[in-house]
């Protein structure tokens, strides 16, 4: 690209009144004052700029001029944030980004309004100078469907948090293809408003955040899963029950959300559940019919401990679990705070497949010391009976003689 860039010369003057304004040294907002390309490539020259956190140049039609001025700077390695609204950086622009090894703590970049297309968006896709990267604005552009899926492909924004591209003519097509993309397992905060989306697009982006929130909290060794008290319901347990990651789960808390019967059948159907011991859902709304999936469960059939208190489970549920024999290895059973009947939790001390339960306790050996001595009663009434009936035989075989 050629260019016929004026040298500016009062760039020290500039800084010096923009750290007046911010008030501290790691803070300069140009937006107030005239600045073009020269005046960018004299600022990323400048020693003065070395402890520099933020950086707002907004309006000033700035080019990739500017661009590859900054994305070569010697003395913006501090730089974490960098805001350059309603510029003309263009997908040449972000090329000098995109391939700048100088910017490396970057955490911010904001483009909107800089006539950015699929080849921009292409640019930042197949970076590798990106990896510090948490928010990328690129609002008000027009990269599409085609940028979109390019940077579906990204391998360095792994670390990106929050994603903002409104007004991008953007359809279902490219939104599907980022939310099936796993290169971006931090990423909470989707923006295509005003695009061309159905709710099948905004749909794939919410599962999206909940495959993502799935293996942000998803343990180390994969074994267990936190989603207690986030407010997840049914929507959501159709990606807990959908997600290979858990494969190897074993425990499993979803205390205080709002799942219903609905959410947990969709859960207890999932071949990815069938190492789980230990299943937490406490304070949700799966009833009767949802306690029942449990129960019947074959991917189940390993759990030791289950907490269900405050489910709305009645006797119609006691009943299912104290019949079917699939829940065989339960040890703890903490059903408290349900609408069962003191009748309907005894069955539970009678079922003999749940005789293993360690918690509830029930009196059982009383009851089994009681048929044993009622048991020795009757033995000692028929060998009783026995000797009468041997007496009363002799004394009839005495008297024939």
């Amino acid at each position: 690209m050629e260019t016929n860039v004026k040298k500016f010369y009062n760039i020290e003057g500039m800084i010096r009144n923009g750290f007046k304004l911010s008030r501290d040294y790691e803070t300069l907002d140009f937006s107030y004052a005239t600045f073009s390309d020269a005046a960018a490539e004299s600022l990323a020259k400048s020693r003065s700029i070395k402890q520099v956190r933020r950086i707002t140049i907004s309006g000033k039609k700035l080019t990739a001029v500017a661009a590859k001025a900054f994305g070569a700077s010697e003395t913006m390695g501090r730089l974490e944030s960098l805001k350059l609204y309603k510029n003309k950086v263009g997908d040449e622009g972000v090329k000098y980004f995109a391939e700048s090894d100088k910017l490396v703590s970057l955490k911010s970049l904001r483009l909107s309004w800089n006539n950015i297309g699929p080849q921009g968006a292409k640019y930042f896709a197949d970076s590798t100078n990106m990896t510090s990267l948490t928010s990328l604005v690129l609002s008000e552009n027009q990269i599409g469907d085609e940028g979109l899926k390019y940077l579906s492909a990204a391998k360095s924004l792994s670390n990106l948090e929050s994603l903002d591209l409104r007004k991008n003519q953007v359809t279902d097509d490219g939104a599907i293809a980022l939310s099936r993309s796993k290169n971006f397992p931090k990423l909470q905060t989707i923006d295509l408003t005003d695009n061309d989306l159905t709710q099948k697009g905004f749909d794939a982006l919410a599962e999206m955040k909940i495959f993502n929130l799935i293996r942000a909290r998803l343990s180390e060794d994969g074994t267990k899963l936190d989603l207690s008290n986030l407010r997840l319901g049914d929507v959501e347990s159709k990606c807990i029950a959908e997600c290979e990651d858990l494969k190897d789960l074993t425990h499993l808390y979803l205390e205080l959300n709002s799942i219903t019967d609905v959410g947990i059948g969709l859960i207890t159907a999932s071949e990815y559940m069938s190492n789980l011991i230990s299943l937490s859902l406490d304070r949700n709304k799966i009833g009767d019919a949802g306690f029942i999936h449990i129960v019947h469960s074959e991917n189940l059939k390993n759990l030791q401990v289950l907490m269900v208190e405050n489910n709305g489970i009645t006797d119609e549920g006691i009943e299912a679990i104290c019949e079917s024999e699939n829940l065989s290895n339960l040890l703890r059973l903490y059903i408290e705070e349900n609408n069962y009947t003191e009748e309907g939790f005894e069955l539970l001390g009678e079922a003999e497949h749940l005789m293993t339960l360690e918690y509830p306790e029930f009196d059982r050996e009383e009851e089994i010391e009681e048929e044993e001595e009622e048991d020795e009663e009757f033995d000692d009434v028929e060998d009783i009976e026995e000797i009468e009936e041997e007496e009363d035989l002799g004394e009839t075989e005495y008297e024939s003689q």
